[in-house]
């Protein structure tokens, strides 16, 4: 288990491969946020963090969930843009089709077909990034954020115990969330 991982929630992001690669902010559900998210978690200069993992939450229709697990030790043939990293996760539904169990869709990436529930349960030390947050990183290993909306109340049922962190007042973009937490994380290793 790596010592940071990032959760993101893809409300309407598709389970199917329905969907064009110049199409992934409508036809794929919003997966455009999830891919930026995965390039801000797992590139940095001159190469990628292998200590950082990043969980893809797949909620969109036609049958949610898939998690799409991102191995940052194991990854390859990632590229930093959205167009490859979105035909990764278009090509492993392809292959995942109506799976159960847990498929490596391409070295370092896996799909299962598991919610946010059971995937908090695999990682440690988890917090859900709100703009009223209070509680610390410090200790926390895993990163939970949402897409372009905010967690449904059922996910709020899931997510209610865990500690809520706060990067300041104004909402921001998911992808700049992972990019200020690697940053605070790194500055205090």
């Amino acid at each position: 288990m790596t010592n940071r991982n990032f959760v993101i929630i893809g409300h309407r992001a598709h389970t199917v491969a329905d969907w064009k690669l110049d199409d992934i902010c409508g036809g794929a559900g919003r997966l455009d946020v999830l891919v930026r998210c995965v390039t801000a978690a797992l590139w940095k200069s001159h190469g990628l963090r292998t200590e950082t993992d990043v969980w893809l939450i797949l909620n969109g229709p036609p049958r949610a969930p898939i998690t799409v697990h991102f191995s940052g030790e194991k990854i390859r043939y990632l590229n930093p843009d959205e167009r490859s990293t979105a035909a990764l996760i278009r090509n492993g539904l392809i292959k995942y089709k109506n799976e159960n169990g847990l498929v490596e869709t391409s070295p370092g990436i896996t799909m299962e077909r598991i919610g946010l529930e059971q995937v908090l349960r695999k990682l440690p030390n988890p917090v859900l990034l709100s703009e009223d947050g209070t509680d610390s990183m410090e200790n926390a290993n895993t990163f939970i954020l949402g897409d372009d909306k905010d967690p449904t109340d059922e996910e709020m049922q899931i997510l209610e115990e865990i500690p809520k962190i706060s990067l300041g007042k104004e909402s921001l973009l998911s992808s700049a969330c992972v990019t200020l937490i690697h940053h605070h994380l790194d500055s205090h290793k």
